[in-house]
């Protein structure tokens, strides 16, 4: 009898945590593959100097220009991107048969944008919740409690 590798994502903007396999109660936690976004931080976007332009009515003069795009939306589209070429990859390999992925409500969006067919037939659950700050011996538990709601 075949039983389905279960893998688990936990993730957010910054940081995704790749959970193998869901551990029993009181035995050591499954390996776990933690990812972490390389993006700017709020302070970084912040203390950058705005984009100038010349102004079109007064010839020689320049004026702030706001950013076409939300910066930290964009560092966390591309980090989404990277975590799902990350686990296709996986997936392709036979790493796992299936997925369950627990996200930040923000994030679980950007993840049903970005994923394709084949990794998107992989994924069992999909849970909108932010578990990443939870301590690595205590996330089995916590996504036990979170699948049982």
């Amino acid at each position: 009898m075949h039983v389905d590798r279960i893998w688990y994502l936990v993730m957010n903007s910054t940081r995704a945590r790749i959970v193998h396999g869901l551990a029993a109660p009181r035995q050591q936690p499954a390996a776990e593959t933690v990812i972490e976004a390389g993006g700017r931080s709020l302070r970084d976007t912040l203390d950058a100097p705005p984009t100038r332009s010349f102004s079109s009515g007064s010839p020689g003069r320049r004026s702030g220009v706001e950013p076409g795009t939300d910066p930290l939306r964009e560092d966390a589209l591309r980090f989404v991107r990277a975590v799902v070429r990350e686990l296709e990859d996986r997936h392709e390999a036979g790493e796992f048969d299936a997925l369950v992925v627990i996200a930040a409500p923000e994030i679980l969006g950007h993840w049903r944008d970005e994923v394709d067919p084949p990794l998107r037939h992989a994924v069992r659950r999909e849970l909108a919740r932010n578990l990443v700050p939870v301590p690595a011996q205590d996330l089995a538990e916590a996504l036990r409690e979170t699948l049982a709601d």
